[in-house]
């Protein structure tokens, strides 16, 4: 069946954005990966001296997530793979928005349940989860205690993480066997 050439020229449209995000996604991992402490813009040192592999817009970019997500920022460069990918093969938007809000939902009680865990120093905690991590974490200890806030938010980061991988390898060799 061929499309009508409109029809063509949207498919194309969001090909070329699935190739122009990949690099973005790279970018990012490798600015998250490669993230110091002690880089620009978050010490004394100039904005010359920067270690981070993305140069000064590396180090901002790794200073910005880090902040807010803590270790949950290495979801980002995923969630911006996974738009990648889906622009390039050309699927539909549900699928991603699905995939998104599963992923995020994990990053989010992760972060919030690692924030809390006392035995860790503050500093620790505080790179768990990042500002977001550390206020809804703080939310969750003030309503529940922070004992039963590390016992629901872990069991619920064990039910997400099941049914992710649920969906991920079981439903879809039950699809192909469906088919075959």
């Amino acid at each position: 069946m061929s499309f009508p050439p409109f029809s063509r020229a949207i498919e194309r449209r969001m090909h070329a954005i699935g190739l122009l995000l990949a690099p973005v996604a790279v970018f990012v991992l490798l600015s998250l990966v490669t993230h110091a402490e002690d880089d620009y813009p978050n010490s004394s040192l100039s904005p010359d001296e920067v270690v981070n592999l993305g140069g000064r817009p590396g180090a901002l970019v790794s200073y910005g997530v880090m902040l807010v997500l803590g270790y949950g920022g290495y979801v980002v460069p995923v969630l911006i793979g996974l738009l990648a990918w889906n622009r390039i093969r050309g699927q539909r938007p549900a699928r991603l928005l699905a995939q998104s809000a599963w992923l995020l939902l994990l990053m989010v009680t992760g972060i919030s349940t690692g924030s809390l865990v006392p035995v860790l120093p503050d500093n620790l905690r505080f790179r768990i989860g990042g500002v977001l991590g550390f206020y809804l974490g703080g939310q969750m200890a003030g309503a529940l205690g922070v004992d039963l806030s590390l016992i629901i938010g872990g069991a619920f980061f064990l039910v997400v993480l099941g049914i992710m991988i649920y969906l991920c390898l079981f439903r879809r060799s039950a699809r192909r066997r469906h088919n075959t």
